[in-house]
């Protein structure tokens, strides 16, 4: 995303498969939708997130794309903006209750975290996990070789984003920011997006670019990119952002108009 503080790197996200043996009438399906993990990392209270997209109910997962997002108050070292690290693939399978797996990252894959939980019943959340491994350090991503961090994880469902969001944000350039922006999630994770931002006494209409993939939502992570038009002439856009589980606030990591304004703040829903 253009002019965003996000760093994207490759890489594997693998959940390995139970103990073998013939299934068992107890086992629990991971529900489809939207998939945050939250893993907070002892001694700290502020979470890394891992997002992911689950397009069918399943014992056995498969999915790619999985996002992991440190915000920058997570005190790592050189964790002085929001940090991104994408492209990972996650596949598992679920035994009875209880998921089981590890973290993968790179070509060829190297170990990168242990992970594991217990999952509801209704295969909407997970409790009771764990975390050993690493992270997603600062702007060369993620450091197989880093620190060992263990912690505690748990899981859950993000709702869906439709509705109208709307907030006041800070522009680095002109101060407070009015935006305004009306999205609807279709079936495959992409958005139809359209909005408007009011700054400095000029009206910009918010114009998503052409491709769909442009705009989509991946877990609770979303990604806008587009066109800013007003009567001054056409800029690039581009947003990142985080919801909250229930999909009524997206806190705004960066928001960028041009190749010089950075806009943050949070749009809640009306």
């Amino acid at each position: 995303m253009k002019n965003l503080w996000v760093v994207v790197c490759s890489g594997t996200l693998l959940v390995a498969c139970g103990s073998g043996g013939s299934p068992s009438t107890a086992n629990v399906s991971m529900q489809s939708g939207q998939w945050e993990y939250a893993v907070v990392p002892d001694g700290s209270s502020t979470p890394m997130y891992v997002d992911f997209n689950v397009p069918v109910t399943s014992r056995i997962v498969s999915v790619s794309n999985a996002v992991i997002f440190n915000p920058s108050v997570v005190g790592l070292p050189g964790a002085t903006a929001p940090i991104y690290c994408g492209d990972f693939n996650l596949r598992g399978s679920v035994t009875e209750t209880t998921l089981k797996g590890n973290m993968s990252w790179g070509q060829p894959s190297s170990l990168f975290a242990d992970v594991g939980g217990s999952l509801a019943k209704d295969g909407k959340s997970i409790s009771n996990g764990s975390y050993s491994g690493q992270m997603c350090l600062d702007a060369t991503g993620p450091v197989i070789s880093g620190p060992h961090v263990k912690g505690s994880l748990t899981g859950y469902t993000v709702a869906p984003i439709n509705g109208t969001f709307k907030g006041i944000l800070n522009s680095s350039l002109h101060g407070a920011v009015v935006v305004t922006l009306l999205i609807t999630q279709n079936p495959d994770f992409t958005l139809t997006v359209s909005g408007t931002s009011v700054e400095n006494g000029v009206t910009s209409t918010l114009v998503p670019t052409e491709v769909p993939s442009n705009d989509s939502v991946n877990g609770a992570t979303i990604g806008i990119n587009g066109f800013a038009n007003n009567i001054n002439g056409r800029e690039p856009f581009g947003l990142g952002g985080h919801l909250d589980p229930n999909a009524t606030q997206i806190t705004i990591t960066n928001m960028s108009v041009g190749n010089n304004e950075n806009i943050t703040g949070a749009l809640t829903k009306q």
